[in-house]
C-alpha cells in the first residue's frame, strides 16, 4: 500500500467525485498552486495510483437495464484453461466485471445487458463456446441499490 500525503488523499477524492474538475479550481479547494496540483496529478497517474479519469455513464439512459451475475465453474484449473477463459473475458465488451473466485465457482462475471435476449445470445453464441466450462448459473438482478466504483481513502 502507498503512502499517500494528506494533499494527494485530497487530490484522489476530489477527482473520484468530479473528475471533470479544473485543475485551477481543484488546485483552489485543496489550497495549493495549480502547477503543484497538475505536477501531483501527474506523478499519481505516473506512479499507478491514478489509472485513468473516465466519464461514468448512466446506463439505463443509454438503454443498459438488466445487471446479470454468471457464476462459472471449469473442468480443471490448468494454467492453459485459467488463461483461455480470462482472455476471451477481456476481450468481450459485455462484461463489466470479472473475479477469479474460490468456493463452489471459479469465475462470477458481471453483465450489463439491455435485454434478456442479449443475455441469451451472451449465453448460447459467446460463453458456451469456450472449450472446458464445466457449468454456467446465472442471476439477474432485480434493482440495483448501489453501485460505485470509488474507493474509501
Amino acid at each position: 500500500m502507498k503512502n499517500l500525503s494528506p494533499k494527494d488523499k485530497e487530490i484522489i477524492n476530489i477527482l473520484q467525485n468530479d473528475a471533470d474538475i479544473t485543475n485551477a479550481e481543484l488546485a483552489k479547494r485543496i489550497g495549493l498552486s495549480p502547477s503543484a496540483v497538475l505536477g501531483r496529478v501527474k506523478n499519481l497517474k505516473a506512479d499507478g495510483t491514478i489509472r485513468r479519469i473516465h466519464a461514468k455513464l448512466n446506463a439505463s439512459e443509454l438503454g443498459y437495464s438488466l445487471h446479470v451475475f454468471v457464476y462459472i465453474k471449469l473442468l480443471n484449473q490448468g494454467k492453459e484453461t485459467l488463461s483461455y477463459l480470462e482472455g476471451a473475458v477481456k476481450m468481450n465488451s459485455r462484461v463489466q466485471d470479472c473475479f477469479r473466485m474460490t468456493g463452489d465457482y471459479d469465475y462470477v462475471l458481471r453483465l450489463l445487458l439491455k435485454d434478456t435476449s442479449e443475455l441469451e445470445y451472451f449465453l448460447t453464441h459467446e460463453l458456451s463456446r469456450i472449450p472446458l466450462i464445466a457449468s454456467i448459473r446465472t442471476e439477474v438482478a432485480m434493482k440495483c441499490i448501489k453501485q460505485d466504483s470509488s474507493i474509501a481513502i
